[in-house]
């Protein structure tokens, strides 16, 4: 549909959004006498035309809505109390929290196509401050508790050298690099590695990856045993989905939420367009709980790296503000909470 620029204000309001998020927002122009339409805004018989959403949503009385929010979830009210959230913007993160480098971890899935070197280049170019390394770990059967120190420590020793290396100012932007490892959570809830393995890691990222047809009850306990590990911080991929393939698996929210409140844990939204998980509607429950949020591509290769924006979209869409999200921080603050 075309319009004249000075028109397009409304065309373009008409056909973004949800279809709720304008019925409501016509039923509320009704009651204070006014049409709405692509065209413009009808008062009293004579049609207003607009070349900016930003001069439409003014005659309503309200602050121009963001389009990710428009899904009639209290965006209508909030703009008319001018207490909209100021939204996370991909200008605002500071590090990807979530990448598989091509590390030998020997693991038993998914393993990384690109080298650490290519990836801190990438992330660098992006303007990251920290990155985190979170291979999957070892393959369990495959390895003994050992072998999988032995794997791990190797790793650890790799990083050591890649930091000294940012020490002498090789990168721009980059100044850390994490050793982390994205570990599977077995079907009891017990970790894939032993704490010996853990220990050698700067945290943990922890996600399911088998058993998915467990009960809500006994995925709720198996997740709240998996994230009472201190070194734990990140559950990563929370409800499993895998979009047009897998549905998630089912959780108990508000246990999940609480416990991640009280004990520092922390949801992430995984910027995999495969995945886009947490969902935008359980990002919106757990920043009203208070939860924080973390943003990873879960990139295997480093193309994944540009994959960030579809986590900032889902975080918006879940009203999510830069302080909801970690990795908003800079090194030192994300160092202070880690701790």
């Amino acid at each position: 549909m075309i319009q004249p620029p000075y028109s397009y204000g409304a065309l373009l309001q008409h056909f973004t959004g949800s279809k709720h998020h304008n019925i409501v927002l016509r039923e509320y122009a009704i009651k204070k006498g006014m049409s709405l339409s692509e065209y413009g805004i009808k008062v009293k018989n004579k049609l207003k035309k607009f070349s900016s959403e930003e001069e439409f949503y003014k005659t309503l009385g309200m602050d121009w809505i963001s389009p990710e929010l428009r899904e009639d979830s209290g965006e209508i009210e909030a703009s008319l109390r001018h207490q909209l959230p100021k939204l996370l913007e991909l200008k605002d993160v500071k590090a990807d929290l979530h990448i598989h480098s091509d590390f030998n971890i020997e693991t038993s899935h998914d393993v990384g196509e690109s080298s650490a070197e290519t990836l801190i280049k990438k992330a660098d170019a992006l303007g990251y401050e920290y990155i985190v390394f979170s291979e999957h770990n070892p393959s369990k059967s495959q390895h003994s508790s050992v072998q999988t120190r032995d794997i791990l420590s190797k790793k650890k020793k790799t990083i050591e050298k890649i930091n000294y290396s940012i020490v002498k100012n090789k990168y721009k932007r980059i100044k850390k690099v994490f050793n982390s490892l994205e570990i599977d959570i077995l079907p009891d809830g017990k970790l894939a590695i032993d704490e010996k393995a853990i220990d050698l890691l700067d945290f943990a990222l922890v996600s399911i990856h088998s058993s998915f047809r467990s009960s809500r009850l006994d995925n709720t306990k198996r997740v709240l045993a998996a994230l009472s590990h201190p070194k734990v911080k990140i559950l990563s991929h929370p409800t499993t989905r895998r979009l047009n393939q897998r549905e998630g698996i089912e959780l108990e929210w508000p246990k999940i939420f609480e416990f991640c409140l009280r004990n520092n844990k922390w949801l992430e939204i995984n910027a995999d367009p495969i995945r886009l998980d947490l969902p935008d509607v359980l990002v919106k429950e757990a920043i009203n709980f208070g939860v924080k949020i973390t943003l990873g591509t879960d990139a295997h290769h480093v193309d994944g790296l540009d994959d960030m924006i579809y986590g900032v979209s889902v975080a918006r869409r879940g009203w999510a503000k830069s302080a909801d999200i970690i990795n908003t921080r800079n090194l030192i603050e994300f160092e202070k909470m880690l701790k």
